[in-house]
């Protein structure tokens, strides 16, 4: 019988490698090591680039155009107590959106919404999202999920194997992710915009 060797069956179905396709050992002189993994970062962005492709997702501008609004320096109370008339320091001060609420331009992404499932987390039918996907998602995460298919703004749930997406609206209930079903975390849901009500 023969021993060793690659077991029929074995191993993952595709390629787990970060430039989406199989990959191969080689030794490369120490010298020239830093080189060479410059160079195969390069192939890693160019594989995350098609598989955003794949999902259907645009590119996003690495250095979006600064739009610079002019902000009160103070604050707005929401209460009744007492401040400042707004002209006094009013132009005071800009504010460039991107600074504000997008750390990382390349990674970031907006997603509109629809429907009710989490307006428990302030996040209403028709507001948008704004998603970064250089965080990494942890347990209590909003997210952006793709499930078979079918893109959801969830709240993450994991403990040892088993994770959910959780609503927060008590008419619609968990999605337990079954055996077979694949699960893609787009990104973090990190702001959102809506109109007052």
């Amino acid at each position: 019988m023969a021993q060793g060797g690659k077991r029929p069956n074995s191993g993952p179905n595709r390629s787990m490698s970060p430039y989406g396709e199989k990959t191969s050992v080689i030794r490369v002189p120490a010298s020239i090591k830093s080189d060479v993994l410059v160079y195969l970062d390069a192939f890693k962005k160019k594989a995350a680039s098609a598989h955003d492709i794949t999902l259907g997702i645009p590119q996003a501008l690495p250095n979006p155009p600064a739009l610079a609004r002019p902000i009160y320096s103070g604050n707005v109370s929401a209460g009744q107590s007492r401040f400042p008339s707004p002209a006094q320091d009013y132009e005071q001060k800009f504010l460039d959106l991107n600074d504000r609420y997008i750390t990382n331009p390349p990674a970031t992404f907006f997603f509109q919404v629809k429907g009710d499932s989490m307006i428990g987390a302030g996040i209403y039918d028709g507001s948008t999202v704004i998603v970064d996907r250089a965080v990494k998602p942890k347990s209590s995460s909003i997210i952006i999920a793709d499930v078979d298919g079918e893109w959801m703004v969830k709240r993450l749930y994991k403990r040892g194997n088993v994770v959910k997406l959780l609503s927060e609206n008590p008419e619609h209930a968990p999605i337990v992710l079954a055996e077979g079903q694949e699960l893609v975390i787009f990104g973090v849901v990190m702001y959102v915009i809506h109109q007052p009500k």
